[in-house]
């Protein structure tokens, strides 16, 4: 497998507090790679490091071979495009409707016709279960619903990576299933995948990695078998002893 993403010596600091130190690591297109961890571990924020989101402090992103964390903002934009992020919270335009929602940024930044965003979208929308939903207005949809939404409208980009900051965590526990379901699916159809997540079900049944940070560190990046059967450091063992 082709390495599709690279990160060397990454940190990333708030004055005094150092949120993460040291990351170094690697993903190979078309893995799943769960990101574990205690709350305040600094996983979101590694995450949204990745994409350039939030600006890190020092080290490297190497992402398709361009590193791309000293390139110019117009250079990056266009690197971001083909990372597509999905939040915990939607951040759908409340205003438009499910379909407009998903056609907007490949019409903005893509430059392709209503027409052709219009059949993109609803191909996107029956992908993630909601074709019904097209002239619908987020506010008239479940979350559950709400975050497929989102996550076909990053899928509209056409990204080669999909960055998931914990998608099911504003989710009421029925509907956590049908998004996991999609995400499952994009697994299968081989989207490499880089998921904040404390859905330990997901993490041991889709990743092909596990990486488990904590006090500022990733701490052990191990397949999930290796992982939830017997994790290396006391800091993973008292993790899984909590939450399993």
């Amino acid at each position: 497998m082709t390495e599709l993403l690279k990160i060397v010596n990454l940190k990333k600091q708030y004055g005094k507090k150092v949120v993460f130190d040291q990351v170094n690591t690697q993903v190979k297109k078309g893995e799943v790679i769960a990101i574990l961890g205690p709350s305040g571990a600094g996983k979101s924020t590694f995450l949204r490091a990745i994409n350039l989101l939030d600006e890190p402090t020092s080290g490297q992103v190497v992402f398709e071979g361009n590193e791309i964390t000293h390139l110019s903002d117009k250079a990056r934009d266009q690197l971001r495009e083909k990372m597509g992020m999905v939040f915990q919270n939607f951040n759908l335009f409340s205003n438009l409707t499910v379909l407009e929602n998903i056609k907007l940024a490949p019409m903005k930044v893509k430059n392709m016709t209503a027409r052709a965003a219009s059949e993109l979208g609803e191909k996107l929308l029956a992908q993630v279960g909601l074709a019904d939903k097209r002239d619908a207005y987020p506010a008239s949809l479940s979350g559950g619903q709400q975050q497929r939404v989102a996550i076909a409208r990053a899928l509209a980009m056409s990204p080669d990576v999909m960055l998931f900051d914990e998608p099911t965590s504003a989710l009421d526990p029925e509907m956590v299933g049908e998004v996991l379901q999609v995400m499952k699916q994009l697994a299968e159809n081989g989207m490499t995948m880089l998921v904040v997540t404390h859905e330990m079900g997901f993490a041991r049944e889709v990743a092909d990695s596990i990486w488990f940070m904590a006090d500022g560190a990733l701490q052990e990046v191990a397949t999930p078998e290796q992982f939830f059967s017997a994790p290396v450091t006391p800091r993973a063992q008292d993790f899984l002893q909590k939450v399993l």
